[in-house]
């Protein structure tokens, strides 16, 4: 919740108020919303021209509903008398100097920051499952990080959250850095991993890793950065920080540790978890070695916020997988196979751990494991490497691949060199830059796993966001 006068105290001169409003000092939005779907009347609408829609042209509809007011770049006339528009030269900076001036007024709530190229979503949803356990707190909407997401979900900070768990994504070296000095720091920062992400604007994993480590840089002395163990690139961000270092994974070196761990692939696992010298024994549904380490995120957090050992334990072991990031599905694919929703983005990281899980997964012995891929975007000059790479690591841990793109195509070179068989692979080439194509590529896949598919076998979904591999799972 923040106010009108949090608005104006943002942008100062820079703002014009135009609507007969009877008492707007005292005017409050319970959020910011971009999305004219997702509106409500308490709420400010936030008018971003993009490069498909202009949100300016949803005003009048949203004036005309009883809504309480815009931001926006352009004055617009067919509304109420009454409608406030709040009129600014550059509405995302408006929208963040806004997020500012609220934070600033609500210093007493604790900032956690997570960054990393993937798990960041399940990571954040962890650390605020654990923290809610004990005290209100906020966590980004949805996966809303960017220099639009990180004002809107701190937008929504109310006068009781104690914590406030913050998803923080990066297309650029400074991006991080930029919103931490912009809008709000964190006082605690998460880091995940470090991977083969947007490597188009990157342009190296070198520069990925300097990205991710501005969140524990502009941390102060006494914040505390939770640096994942396994990763060898995390473990040395200890040297770019001033902040006291907590240490989570699998390592001798962590000082949040899983021991004795029995993995059971999708269907999570079992192992003790400790902190310093105290154990308890979890058992976690999320899939993979990668959930592990993201209940050790989480178990970390906690700690550090002197959660007690039992409430964590509880915390992770009612976690499940977020949607479209792990979600196995009995019976849901095709002749009533096992489905693994994990569609909603994909890197070479995740696509080797996801298959894995389902590698150390238990099946029928008759049972076959079917991995079907889109093409990974933004990799730039890496694109041929990062599709060969997931091709050579799929090789022994799975039966079959199906793989959708001109550029998929190299899944299958990397499979092939590391051993699979041409017979189990097949490869559907299409033009990603047409939405129809695309389609009709994945209903052409979706006819061949049912004709090959049996219901013993596992079905993995994956690919990149803009290849939205989620309109597949209706085709079953």
């Amino acid at each position: 919740m923040f106010t009108l006068q949090d608005v104006i105290a943002g942008s100062q001169e820079l703002l014009s108020m135009h609507g007969s409003l009877a008492d707007p000092g005292h005017l409050l939005f319970q959020c910011a919303q971009h999305d004219s779907r997702q509106y409500e009347r308490d709420d400010l609408f936030v008018a971003i021209t993009g490069a498909r829609v202009d949100g300016h042209r949803f005003i009048p509809a949203i004036a005309r509903a009883g809504g309480a007011g815009a931001l926006c770049t352009t004055l617009s006339e067919d509304v109420p008398a009454g409608f406030l528009q709040l009129v600014v030269p550059d509405v995302v900076k408006a929208l963040q100097a806004t997020a500012r001036v609220r934070v600033q007024r609500q210093p007493e709530t604790l900032k956690i920051g997570i960054t990393g190229s993937s798990g960041k979503t399940t990571t954040k949803e962890a650390i605020a499952a654990v923290l809610g356990r004990v005290a209100p707190t906020l966590k980004t909407y949805a996966s809303y990080n960017n220099e639009l997401g990180y004002p809107l979900t701190l937008l929504r900070l109310e006068a009781e959250h104690r914590y406030a768990v913050l998803e923080m994504g990066a297309e650029w070296v400074g991006e991080l850095r930029g919103l931490c000095e912009t809008i709000a720091c964190p006082d605690w920062s998460v880091i995940t991993t470090v991977g083969a992400a947007h490597l188009k604007h990157f342009g190296s994993l070198a520069n990925v890793a300097i990205a991710k480590s501005e969140l524990v840089q502009v941390l102060s002395p006494e914040g505390i950065a939770f640096l994942n163990y396994d990763d060898p690139v995390v473990r040395a961000m200890k040297e770019k920080t001033r902040a006291r270092v907590i240490y989570y994974g699998q390592g001798d070196g962590a000082a949040v540790r899983a021991l004795h761990v029995e993995e059971r692939g999708l269907l999570g696992s079992r192992f003790t978890l400790r902190i310093e010298d105290e154990d308890v024994p979890v058992q976690l549904r999320l899939p993979g070695t990668h959930g592990i380490t993201t209940a050790l995120a989480a178990a970390a957090v906690g700690s550090a916020a002197n959660i007690p050992l039992e409430s964590i334990r509880e915390s992770l072991e009612a976690l499940s997988p977020v949607q479209g990031r792990g979600v196995v599905k009995g019976g849901a694919g095709p002749n009533g196979s096992t489905l693994i929703d994990d569609t909603y983005n994909a890197i070479r990281h995740s696509i080797i751990a996801m298959a894995q899980a389902m590698q150390a997964t238990t099946i029928a012995p008759q049972g076959k494991r079917w991995v079907v891929l889109g093409e990974l975007f933004e990799q730039g000059e890496h694109t041929r490497d990062e599709h060969l790479a997931s091709g050579l690591g799929l090789a022994g841990k799975v039966d079959y691949l199906v793989v959708l793109g001109d550029n998929a195509r190299y899944y299958m070179e990397g499979a092939l060199q590391a051993g699979m068989p041409r017979k189990a692979i097949y490869h559907f080439s299409v033009d990603t830059t047409k939405s129809t194509d695309v389609e009709e590529g994945k209903r052409a896949i979706a006819s061949l796993l049912k004709e090959k598919v049996t219901p013993d076998d596992l079905l993995l979904i994956k690919g990149s966001r803009q290849m939205r591999m989620e309109t597949m799972l209706s085709m079953f």
